[in-house]
């Protein structure tokens, strides 16, 4: 008997059942699956963000939401490769539309890896509209420190959080309100840490540091746009990389739009090589 169930929060024995399915989509077309898992491993409880299709207890299909702003929810799905064509991404999206309906959120933005065949057909399928694409970078030589003596890093503290509003409304085009509930909520995330550079007791940047089980993953790294072009954005990259490598052995990954050569030259320059690729593509709710 086949069941639709869904989830405010994940369990310990439904992540293990998802990196499972993962696996086993992953291994059919050589993919690497993105999934977030530090947001999985964190839900709310509030919000129903995880739709999950079981059959003779067993996961045959899942959806999960990622609603990081109003505007839309980042959608990343898999539907197990014995399963496929018998309708379970079309029962798991009408239940996530029902959840964002209710919620006000406008759009999906679904996440489809570039080499996966099978995920373009369902997007053509489904009539979703490419947008953008982003590259998946990964660590592969850890960088020289670049020696700046007056640039400090640190944890961003309570007192920080205009400022860094403000950055993300300015790098990212994020709305104040948005990016201020985003940050509260992320503060209080014990595997989430977000780095603030300064020089000469002025804010120039912000870098986020989330430790995931299997790899670490830097976000959100930005500077003002007046401190751009000296050098800092380079030495703030280097010296996070080396302190992690030191901390933690783990793969270090970020992700960066392809069109954006500037940053992509910058993340190539300091050791970090395109591990995959992503497309991503609209559609209403």
């Amino acid at each position: 008997m086949r069941t639709l169930q869904t989830r405010t929060q994940l369990s310990p024995a439904d992540l293990d059942t998802i990196r499972h399915l993962a696996d086993e989509c992953n291994q059919l077309e050589g993919l690497t699956m993105k999934l977030n898992w530090p947001s999985l491993q964190s839900r709310s409880g509030q919000v129903t963000d995880d739709f999950m299709m079981i059959e003779d207890q067993r996961l045959v299909g899942y959806l999960a939401l990622y609603a990081f702003n109003q505007q839309e929810a980042e959608v990343s799905a898999l539907t197990h490769p014995d399963y496929r064509r018998q309708g379970i991404f079309k029962q798991l999206l009408a239940a996530a539309r029902s959840s964002l309906a209710e919620r006000q959120i406008p759009d999906f933005l679904f996440i489809c890896e570039q080499k996966s065949t099978s995920g373009h057909r369902c997007m053509a399928a489904i009539g979703s509209r490419y947008e953008f694409s982003e590259y998946k970078m990964t660590l592969a030589e850890i960088p020289p420190l670049k020696p700046m003596p007056r640039l400090k890093l640190r944890l961003a503290q309570a007192d920080d959080l205009a400022q860094l509003v403000q950055l993300d409304h300015l790098c990212f085009n994020v709305e104040p309100e948005i990016s201020q509930t985003y940050l509260t909520h992320e503060k209080r995330t014990r595997h989430r840490r977000m780095f603030i550079a300064m020089v000469d007791d002025h804010l120039v940047g912000k870098i986020q540091v989330t430790l995931g089980a299997d790899e670490i993953y830097l976000s959100g790294f930005c500077l003002w746009p007046d401190c751009r072009g000296q050098g800092y954005g380079r030495s703030i990259l280097t010296r996070i990389v080396n302190q992690l490598s030191r901390e933690r052995r783990q793969p270090i990954s970020l992700e960066v739009a392809c069109a954006n050569r500037q940053a992509l030259n910058l993340y190539q320059s300091c050791g970090f090589r395109e591990a995959t690729a992503y497309d991503y593509y609209r559609q209403p709710v």
